[in-house]
């Protein structure tokens, strides 16, 4: 018994030895999609009301994109100053902060409707991705109701400065956008 035992063990060995040796690989790719975009972050519906005195916060946003190249934001304005349906206007001031980056302030500007930046939008940027921005940053829209009445308004239609403007709604539409630089 014990000779079948070694018989069977030294035939066990030779084949372990005889048997050729094998290598195995794995590559394993990923890919990360692309995104750049800002969303309303406390803002559900898309609509804020303010006070017509001062200056307020009226909405956070959250910027990201894990662009390589870097960053873009564009804020528009659709008259550059809040509008009734009376062609009544307010002339305000709009402020962009940003805690985390510098690079997407827009210091308090009028954005009067044949002024403006580069005429009622504002361009930011960034080079180069950063972890923060992919991540998320937050933004901060700020509007100043004191801004002075606007000597530049448009043809038609009465300027008045937010503390002393008649009775109505007045509405301003502000657009986001983000992509790569």
């Amino acid at each position: 018994m014990n000779r079948l035992f070694l018989l069977g063990s030294a035939a066990l060995g030779l084949a372990t030895v005889a048997s050729p040796a094998m290598a195995e690989s794995l590559n394993v790719t990923g890919t990360v999609a692309p995104y750049c975009n800002v969303n309303l972050a406390n803002v559900s519906s898309g609509t804020a009301s303010i006070a017509m005195v001062g200056t307020q916060q009226v909405a956070n946003l959250r910027l990201s994109c894990n662009a390589a190249s870097g960053t873009k934001l564009v804020v528009s304005v659709k008259n550059g100053d809040l509008l009734s349906n009376a062609n009544g206007r307010i002339n305000y001031g709009l402020e962009l902060k940003s805690p985390q980056d510098a690079s997407f302030v827009i210091a308090e500007h009028d954005t009067d409707p044949v002024g403006g930046e580069n005429n009622l939008f504002f361009t930011r940027s960034r080079s180069g991705y950063t972890q923060a921005v992919a991540t998320g940053i937050p933004l901060e829209l700020w509007l100043n109701m004191n801004v002075a009445v606007d000597q530049n308004q448009a043809p038609g239609s009465t300027n008045f400065p937010a503390n002393a403007a008649p009775a109505g709604n007045y509405v301003e539409v502000f657009s986001f956008t983000a992509t790569s630089v």
